[in-house]
């Protein structure tokens, strides 16, 4: 009690006291997590007009082609540490400024997200699939006969079906937008197709010297189809693939390397 009667005289005569203080009780995690998002910590703003407004994906594929060689060397000792290829993309660039490489084609087109888009700058190439034998026709052997004879018209192969190939450039893409708005998800097939020329299958000649031949175009293809991802802005390397030559072959000593980038644009 005298400790007691003491404290009250201090505080009668306005003597000042020491308060001990108090450690603050400790808060559950998923306190901590509701008052952080009701205290106005927000990375986004929900009513920014560019986070709900519509977006429109931009794919773009680039074909560069250069020498075997170049490429190797390029390519040797590389290790690249994502799937970011505009380092390679740049150095592709200096040697199509330089006249060692060339921009071969470049295909860009725009898509809402999940919906199929098509390209193509092409020549319709009708072609015909099936002939109807030709008439009147002589085996190869067969010699003129001794004595004139009365001829009959000669009627050649005649075509009776046709199918269309088209020749050119072709694109066909399907992006598709991440919710966080930074991977897009596409489905791609592009093409690039040459007529060559064309090959004879058949020819026949009749006595009269008349000329009969079945013929089909050649064709030569660079494409590619598949499902990739790829990040917003940034290129990425699909694909190598070997040109044709002057005679329509498949040149082993160069290549065309082919590039994809996507972009988010926002529609305002």
């Amino acid at each position: 009690m005298k400790l007691s009667w003491t404290a009250l005289g201090l505080l009668a005569f306005g003597v000042p006291t020491l308060a001990v203080a108090q450690k603050p009780e400790a808060v559950p995690p998923a306190f901590e997590k509701a008052a952080e998002s009701d205290g106005g910590h927000q990375e986004e703003d929900p009513f920014d007009p560019d986070r709900s407004a519509p977006k429109r994906l931009q794919v773009q594929i680039e074909y560069i082609e250069l020498s075997h060689e170049a490429l190797t060397k390029l390519l040797f000792l590389a290790k690249p540490e994502g799937s970011d290829a505009a380092p390679l993309r740049k150095q592709l660039q200096q040697m199509v400024e330089k006249n060692e490489a060339t921009a071969l084609e470049t295909q860009l087109i725009a898509a809402s997200s999940g919906q199929k888009a098509t390209l193509g700058s092409i020549h319709e190439f009708i072609y015909p699939t099936e002939y109807e034998p030709a008439s009147g026709t002589a085996k190869p052997d067969d010699k003129p006969p001794a004595f004139p004879t009365v001829s009959f018209p000669f009627n050649p192969a005649t075509p009776t079906a046709f199918d269309t190939r088209n020749v050119g450039s072709n694109l066909e893409a399907e992006p598709t937008l991440s919710e966080d708005g930074r991977i897009i998800d596409i489905r791609l097939a592009p093409e690039l197709t040459w007529h060559t020329g064309d090959t004879i299958w058949q020819e026949t000649k009749d006595t009269l010297g008349n000329i009969s031949n079945i013929r089909m175009p050649d064709f030569y293809t660079l494409s590619a189809s598949l499902s990739i991802s790829c990040v917003n802005g940034q290129y990425t390397l699909l694909a190598v693939q070997s040109p044709k030559n002057a005679k329509g072959d498949t040149d082993m000593s160069r290549k065309v390397v082919m590039f994809l980038k996507c972009d988010v644009l926002i529609v305002k």
